[in-house]
């Protein structure tokens, strides 16, 4: 079997801090604040996030396997540095264990070799690949398996969580309704899955909370690897006078970035801080907060209060922030204020998310 290890620590642009659960994952880990940014408000605070180090937890071991490669800068990324991170804060004597490009198909293979070499905490980053750690699972009770994200119905084994942000698509609508002048924008997915359809489907709803009349479109690539295809999706939309447009499509995500840069429209950056992308079209960042919802899961499966179920982070509780607004915010003072708004119901209650 081949297993990708990789030795690097990569420098965060800027430190997630927390995410917290917005279900009840019987933590009981000290918060840590986290900021949208440096003139972003901070999300509520809550359980997750892990605070300061309780405990010697060096000896434990953390592996992470990726749908694709750890530098995309975007969805594999995130985990890739969020769980750096974490085995960082922990000084854990073993490397991160990474598998790159892991196919569905070879999913079970990879797994089981880290459970047989002892992994306490073992991360299979996508949905796509319930099936084969639900198969593996079973056979090594001592190692917890985490998928990221996996919603209802899928903490079937003991020894099985799901974890990951909610209602991400609902802050990306909100931040793009505010930024339209044209009253016109789009949400793209890179493949019409699950995991995908759930953040699509939640665009709408936050920019109608921000404009009621907007017009929203959403749509599918049919790819998550090609960013030719998904500029050439973009300019389409470009071109009919949507003027914000976003994306979580994975390396594919780069293309529609390249379409908004180039059709002189803005674009919202998902899952990475995406400014340097196009820093005259990516006005601000959707991040969800891996590295805090790690952290928080980590500690309790150290601490032997790990449990089979859902960790869902709501907006409320920070699975979701914002990146630096990199000057957006001085030049486009009243998005900021409106998205400031938004946050702030959300916060308050008025909205639910």
């Amino acid at each position: 079997m081949k297993k990708k290890w990789l030795a690097l620590v990569l420098a965060l642009a800027m430190s997630l801090g927390l995410a917290a659960c917005g279900g009840d994952t019987g933590g009981s880990a000290a918060p840590t604040p986290a900021t949208g940014g440096d003139s972003s408000p901070a999300p509520a605070q809550s359980p997750a996030g892990g605070g300061e180090n309780s405990g010697d937890y060096s000896d434990l071991k953390i592996a992470v396997l990726l749908a694709g490669p750890a530098n995309d800068n975007g969805w594999n990324a995130t985990a890739f540095n969020a769980l750096t991170a974490v085995h960082d804060k922990y000084g854990l004597k073993e490397e991160l264990g990474v598998s790159e490009s892991v196919a569905a198909s070879d999913m079970e293979e990879f797994l089981r070799g880290y459970a047989q070499d002892g992994y306490d905490m073992i991360v299979a980053h996508g949905s796509q690949f319930v099936d084969a750690v639900h198969k593996v699972a079973p056979d090594y009770p001592d190692s917890k398996f985490v998928i990221s994200f996996a919603g209802e119905g899928t903490e079937q084994a003991p020894n099985v969580a799901g974890v990951g942000p909610v209602n991400s698509g609902v802050l990306a609508g909100a931040v793009a309704a505010a930024a339209s002048s044209a009253n016109k924008i789009v949400m793209l997915g890179g493949e019409n899955t699950p995991s995908i359809t759930e953040l699509v489907d939640m665009f709408e709803p936050g920019a109608k909370a921000v404009k009621p009349d907007i017009q929203v479109e959403t749509a599918y690539i049919g790819t998550l690897t090609d960013a030719d295809k998904a500029k050439e999706v973009a300019l389409g939309y470009a071109n009919q006078g949507f003027d914000v447009i976003c994306a979580t499509a994975n390396n594919a995500g780069l293309g529609v970035i390249q379409a908004a840069d180039e059709a002189g429209i803005y674009a919202i950056g998902y899952n990475a801080d995406q400014y340097d992308q196009a820093p005259d079209a990516v006005i601000v960042s959707i991040l969800r907060n891996f590295e805090g919802m790690f952290d928080n899961v980590f500690q309790e499966i150290a601490n032997g209060t790990f449990e089979a179920k859902i960790y869902a982070y709501g907006l409320k509780d920070g699975g979701t922030i914002l990146s630096d607004w990199h000057g957006w915010d001085e030049k486009l003072p009243e998005v900021k204020a409106a998205v400031d708004q938004f946050l702030a119901d959300v916060e308050s209650g008025k909205l639910d998310y």
